[in-house]
C-alpha cells in the first residue's frame, strides 16, 4: 500500500514539475531549432540571437530546481552551448573578418577569454587554420615580428596536425633568418626536422644557419637531433 502511495506521489510531483518546465524547455527547443537553422544557412549573427535565447530558457527551467527533468535539461544545456560556442567562432572566422585588424583582435580575444570547458567544444585544427591564415597575413604585409607571434599560436594550440606544426615551424625559422638570428633560427628548423628528417628546403635553411655561424661541420648532429639537444649543442659550441 505504501509502495503505491509513493509511486502515485512521485507521480504527482513529476506532472507537477512538467507543468512548470515544459513552457521553458518548448521555447528552448523552438529557438534552439531556429539558431541550427540560420547556423547552416551561414547566418551566424542570427544564429548567436536564438542561441542565447535557447539557452535562457534552459536556465530558467533549471532555476526551478527540477528533480526529474534535471539531468535531460543539463544534457541540453551541455550540447547547445557546444554549438552556441562554434557559432560563435564561425562568425569571428566568417568572410574576410581575419584580413582586417579589427577582426583579427576581436578573434584573437575570443579565443584567449575561452574557459577550458568552452575551448574543448572548438577543434584545435580548426583554431590552427585560422591563427596560420593570420600569421601568413602579416608575412605577406611584412610584418615579420606579428607574424611570427601567430605562427607560435598555430604551435600553441596543439592540434596534433605533424604538417601543420611543421609548416608552423619553418615559417618561424625563415623569419629568425631573414633576421639574421641564426641560433633562434636553428632551433624551429631542427624543430620543423623532426616531422619530416628529410624535408630538403629545411635541410637547406639550417645548412645556411650553420654556415652563418661557422659550425657548418656538426650539421649530420643538428639534422638527427631533438630541439632541447640542439639548444644544449649551440651552447657547447659556440
Amino acid at each position: 500500500m505504501d509502495n503505491i502511495e509513493e509511486k502515485i506521489k512521485n507521480l504527482e510531483e513529476w506532472n507537477s514539475e512538467r507543468a512548470k518546465v515544459k513552457p521553458f524547455l518548448e521555447e528552448a527547443i523552438d529557438f534552439h531549432n531556429k539558431a541550427r537553422r540560420e547556423a547552416q544557412w551561414k547566418n551566424y549573427e542570427k544564429a548567436q540571437e536564438f542561441y542565447r535565447k535557447a539557452i535562457e530558457n534552459y536556465k530558467n527551467a533549471l532555476s526551478l530546481n527540477p528533480k526529474y527533468y534535471l539531468k535531460d535539461i543539463l544534457e541540453r544545456i551541455d550540447s547547445i552551448i557546444e554549438e552556441h560556442v562554434n557559432n560563435a567562432f564561425n562568425l569571428k572566422v566568417s568572410d574576410d573578418k581575419l584580413k582586417a585588424e579589427s577582426g583579427i583582435r576581436e578573434f584573437s580575444n575570443f579565443i584567449d577569454n575561452l574557459s577550458p570547458e568552452e575551448r574543448r567544444y572548438i577543434c584545435p585544427y580548426d583554431i590552427a587554420l585560422s591563427f596560420l591564415r593570420i600569421g601568413d597575413l602579416y608575412y605577406e604585409d611584412g610584418d615579420l615580428d606579428k607574424a611570427c607571434e601567430f605562427y607560435n599560436k598555430v604551435i600553441s594550440a596543439q592540434c596534433q596536425r605533424p604538417f601543420i606544426n611543421k609548416g608552423a615551424y619553418f615559417k618561424i625559422g625563415r623569419i629568425l633568418f631573414d633576421q639574421k638570428r641564426f641560433k633562434e633560427a636553428i632551433i624551429s628548423f631542427v624543430s620543423a626536422l623532426s616531422f619530416e628528417r628529410d624535408n630538403l628546403e629545411t635541410v637547406t635553411y639550417l645548412e645556411a644557419c650553420l654556415k652563418e655561424l661557422r659550425i657548418v661541420e656538426y650539421k649530420d648532429r643538428f639534422l638527427s637531433i631533438s630541439p632541447n639537444e640542439a639548444k644544449k649543442l649551440i651552447m657547447e659550441v659556440l
